[in-house]
């Protein structure tokens, strides 16, 4: 009899630790998977949370709302993960309580992450980089009027296709162009300081460059000419 109940206890204890670790862990991927609407939500300010759970209480009730704000509370001083219920449920109303430019903020924190990826290496030489990177910037340039989210986001973030985003898409292109070539104007005098040094080393040191864009990376490698 005790060892029918001995073994029932540690079947007890051992499928608590599998729940708590599949629910913590599965808790940490959500956030890790959203990290822009999770920072959104983090920095609202007193007014929008408030509205926000308003918002949530309306449609899932006093208690829900209770828990949902506790769990805020507790996420944001990372003592917990939210649920993947609670999580989706605030994403839902977020929109509604989200200033213009947080809605910037979000899209273009989802732009780099999903249409930024990319990397590329170049071959340079001092007297011919300018000619060498001019294709590649026009290219990241177009993209950064051409790149669209993954379907699969825009369909499940559907407020991203408010007349209010297609404004801020808008915006954001041509100030991610415009980032893109002030980065290459600023090229221009990180070259000259990267010529004197190798100068100075006797071509002994290894300078790579790397322009960190809105919508991708160039790594160069210099070529030495002595």
């Amino acid at each position: 009899m005790w060892l029918v109940v001995l073994i029932i206890v540690a079947a007890v204890i051992i499928a608590r630790q599998i729940y708590k670790r599949y629910h913590g862990t599965s808790r940490k991927a959500l956030v890790q998977e959203n990290p822009a609407i999770v920072r959104a939500l983090l920095s609202l300010e007193p007014k929008a949370l408030d509205d926000l759970f308003t918002l949530y209480r309306s449609q899932f009730g006093a208690g829900a709302a209770r828990y949902a704000r506790h769990t805020y509370r507790k996420w944001k001083t990372q003592e917990v993960h939210p649920s993947r219920k609670t999580f989706h449920r605030l994403a839902f109303h977020l929109p509604g309580v989200m200033t213009f430019d947080l809605k910037c903020e979000v899209l273009r924190a989802l732009r780099r992450e999903y249409c930024g990826q990319s990397h590329y290496e170049l071959s340079v030489g001092f007297e011919d980089w300018k000619e060498a990177l001019a294709p590649l910037i026009a290219s990241l340039i177009q993209k950064s009027y051409t790149a669209e989210l993954p379907s699969e986001i825009e369909q499940k973030l559907t407020w991203l296709a408010g007349n209010d985003i297609q404004i801020a898409k808008a915006i954001l292109a041509a100030s991610e162009a415009q980032e893109t070539r002030d980065a290459v104007a600023l090229l221009q005098s990180e070259f000259e300081g990267i010529e004197l040094l190798l100068a100075e080393s006797g071509g002994n040191r290894r300078i790579v460059p790397t322009l960190d864009l809105p919508l991708g990376t160039i790594t160069l490698n210099i070529k030495r000419s002595w």
